[in-house]
């Protein structure tokens, strides 16, 4: 056995990316016997739970990019699967995978496997924008056959002079085109034609293709396709990539294409023949024409999802570049971190939150009670009466016993709600720290969630008052979790305010009320609460919380303060709520909520 047929043999039985895959998010091998997220595409790629796919997309993106940026990082790639919005970009650095390995895997593929083969379409991407010459994307061939010989060549020389600069990669290659070429046997299948010249055209090509590209040691029954595939194996197949890049893909491209096609005589009427390997002219792009072969293949994912993703993997690049500064030490001459990202999140609803919003909501309920009994008013229209007027409805109570007179009338007014229109915002801090005690037997999570209940159910009767919860923590990036809002009223959510991360305060401040701005209503007062317990994170963030309030105060919003937790009163907020016991502050809060709806 030689060693090239050694490797051959390894690649078929080992996946590369064990190495970038275990323990990066997927499911850990326990016994270490076996690979635990072996069937992870199948059952999790292909469940409802959208949050859940695009978790483990981003983690199967992260694999393939390490890769990438290891070979090509100079080219700085973003890496993402192909959506509508989204294609292989080589001038903008955009890499567009196809998803189609991952919803639709091969018999007996394994995680690591298809990842492979996701690596080795990415690195082809890649090679081809590093190596390539310009008129490789310019100047492609308007004659189809040739435009299948130049893309074979192409192919070829950019993946063996990758292997030669980086020979352990070599393995994803051979993933990607076993992968593309040998497994759907019928794919590259050629289809006789009853035109006798196009039937030759493509007869020829696609042999010349498949002796190229497959990993089966595929041998042409034509000939001359083999002569022409030898020929072109002494030009690239060399190991001197100093020399190697200084071969001219395009020469050779159409020498292969004369050589391959030389004893056709009218082989110029190719330009008006129909070529059946179009498909491999734009696989790069990932993306079926509609009613094209390919249109039914899922090869794209859709736009909500790929959103989702870019979203999660730049929470990815955030964490590394701050593990990045931390490992610098922080010196004074390294630029500043970036802003860190902000991400809404609608969270799944788990078992549990439905049952924890009941038990905050019974905690609560003498006191929504109570303040529901004060705001009761708010919606009941007041009808006054009013007598002896010159016009009006005919009162008749008055027309028996009245001499020639005009006041004999009667006039109905009606007074509407008295409670003025407010757009209002609770944010949570659901930071790690909130899990310590607020006082005997409560939590400060669960405080606040049990205040976020109180909240939303004593205005919800008010019809003049709108009504916004958020949590928000910052774990790579500060995650603004949408728990209640006017647009989706299920309350289970408040019962998902989980603990993690720090505390972005001044970040939140700042986009939950460009939020009110753009949910809420023109021209009504604009109210944010924060529940928090500590200070803000040290440095921007605490400058961020001082900078907002003063804004918000000039733009007429107020801005309320509830502790629950030991927190100075230096952060400028309008009202606060200092902690004192569980009673004070629930009252206190409602005390002023009332005071808000009321206040004219």
């Amino acid at each position: 056995m030689t060693a090239a047929t050694h490797q051959t043999e390894q690649w078929k039985t080992k996946s590369l990316s064990d190495f970038w895959l275990t323990g990066r998010g997927l499911d850990t091998n326990k016994n270490g016997t076996g690979q635990q997220y072996a069937l992870f595409s199948h059952k999790l790629l292909t469940s409802e739970d959208t949050d859940a796919q695009a978790m483990a997309m981003t983690a199967i993106l992260g694999a393939v990019s390490r890769v990438v940026d290891i070979v090509h990082g100079r080219n700085k790639f973003t890496v993402n699967f192909s959506s509508k919005e989204t294609r292989t970009d080589f001038a903008a650095k955009q890499i567009a995978l196809s998803a189609e390995p991952l919803f639709n895997p091969p018999g007996g593929y394994l995680m690591p496997d298809i990842v492979d083969i996701l690596t080795g379409m990415a690195l082809h991407e890649a090679a081809h924008a590093q190596y390539s010459s310009p008129e490789y994307y310019t100047e492609m061939p308007g004659n189809p056959f040739m435009a299948v010989i130049r893309n074979v060549v192409e192919d070829t020389y950019v993946e063996h002079l990758t292997t030669l600069y980086y020979p352990g990669y070599a393995g994803y290659f051979w993933k990607h085109r076993r992968y593309e070429f040998d497994l759907d046997p019928e794919k590259w299948a050629h289809k006789p034609s009853k035109n006798l010249m196009e039937n030759e055209l493509n007869l020829r090509a696609g042999e010349f293709l498949l002796v190229m590209r497959s990993t089966r040691d595929y041998v042409s029954q034509v000939p001359r396709v083999n002569n022409v595939a030898d020929m072109l194996k002494k030009m690239i197949y060399i190991d001197n990539p100093g020399r190697l890049e200084k071969l001219n893909t395009r020469t050779v491209a159409k020498k292969i294409y004369d050589e391959l096609y030389g004893n056709m005589v009218q082989h110029d009427i190719a330009y008006s023949l129909p070529s059946s390997l179009l498909d491999y002219n734009n696989r790069g792009k990932h993306q079926a024409e509609p009613g094209s072969a390919t249109a039914n293949n899922k090869t794209n994912i859709p736009g909500d999802l790929q959103n989702l993703i870019q979203n999660m993997r730049q929470e990815q690049l955030q964490v590394a570049n701050m593990s990045e500064l931390m490992e610098a030490g922080l010196d004074p001459d390294y630029p500043p971190p970036p802003p860190p990202m902000v991400v809404f999140r609608r969270p799944l609803i788990d078992e549990g939150a439905a049952q924890r919003y009941e038990q905050a909501r019974s905690v609560v309920k003498p006191f929504v009670i109570r303040l529901r009994n004060r705001l009761s008013w708010a919606n009941t229209r007041q009808v006054i009466n009013r007598f002896q007027l010159p016009s009006g409805e005919l009162d008749e109570d008055s027309l028996y016993q009245a001499k020639y007179s005009n006041k004999i009338f009667r006039r109905t007014e009606i007074i509407e709600t008295r409670t003025r229109n407010l757009d209002i915002g609770l944010l949570v801090d659901t930071s790690a720290s909130m899990v310590y005690p607020a006082g005997t037997g409560i939590s400060r999570v669960e405080l606040a969630r049990n205040l976020a209940a109180l909240f939303v159910e004593a205005l919800e009767p008010v019809d003049s008052v709108k009504t916004w919860v958020f949590g928000f923590n910052l774990k790579g990036a500060v995650n603004m979790y949408e728990l209640y809002t006017p647009g989706s009223t299920n309350k289970a959510r408040i019962g998902m305010t989980g603990t993690e991360g720090t505390t972005p305060e001044g970040t939140a401040l700042k986009y939950a009320a460009l939020r009110l701005m753009a949910e809420g209503r023109p021209m009504v007062q604009k109210v944010l609460i924060v529940i928090a317990d500590g200070n803000p994170n040290p440095g921007p963030e605490t400058k961020l919380v001082k900078e907002q309030v003063r804004r918000l105060k000039a733009l007429g919003c107020k801005t309320i303060n509830i502790l629950v937790g030991d927190r100075p009163l230096e952060y400028g907020y309008e009202y606060s709520i200092p902690w004192t016991d569980y009673y004070t502050v629930t009252t206190e809060f409602g005390r002023l909520l009332k005071k808000l709806v009321e206040e004219q």
